[in-house]
């Protein structure tokens, strides 16, 4: 007994050396979960799906791309489902997923495991595909990057935009 007594502390100083409290507050300001929202793939559309599905923990399941996009830019928050979000790794491997009733969409390492740079193209029903003409160079979180307000810092919103763009032009 004396040992298993002697054990605890150390089990709980490796815990509390596993956390990462730059991760713990990022989550923290994410806030509580909105009201009538289950966890699940309908929660949080617009924020930073890799923060906790970075597969630390194993639940929340760990996703090698998440994001969410929106049927217009900003102020409008409408999601935009059965869009299919077309990734392009540097290694031309591709992948394709589509967003849900909540606008999000994700993937799993096993489905596909990006090579960094990637592209990306959204293509909704018979429309013009929407094409990101910037990389994604690090991180699989498209809110990463994409927060509100759009300014220097940040395009704002993925948004199937009001024109589309030719992607052949695509840098």
């Amino acid at each position: 007994m004396r040992a298993f007594v002697a054990f605890i502390p150390l089990v709980v100083a490796a815990l509390a050396g596993a956390c990462d409290p730059t991760q713990s507050n990022a989550v923290a300001s994410l806030g509580d979960e909105a009201p009538g929202v289950r966890r699940g793939p309908l929660h949080r559309p617009g924020q930073p799906c890799l923060l906790c599905h970075d597969g630390t923990l194993g639940n929340p399941p760990a996703f090698s791309v998440a994001g969410t996009v929106y049927a217009n830019p900003a102020p409008d928050t409408s999601p935009a489902s059965g869009v299919d979000v077309v990734l392009t790794d540097a290694n031309g491997a591709t992948h394709t997923a589509t967003t849900n009733a909540a606008g999000n969409f994700y993937v799993s390492p096993s489905e596909f495991q990006p090579a960094y740079p990637m592209r990306v193209k959204l293509q909704a029903g018979n429309g013009n595909p929407v094409c990101m003409f910037t990389h994604v160079g690090r991180d699989g979180s498209c809110a990463g990057c994409h927060t509100e307000p759009a300014g220097p810092r940040s395009p704002g919103h993925v948004a199937l935009a009001p024109k589309a763009f030719d992607c052949s032009e695509q840098p």
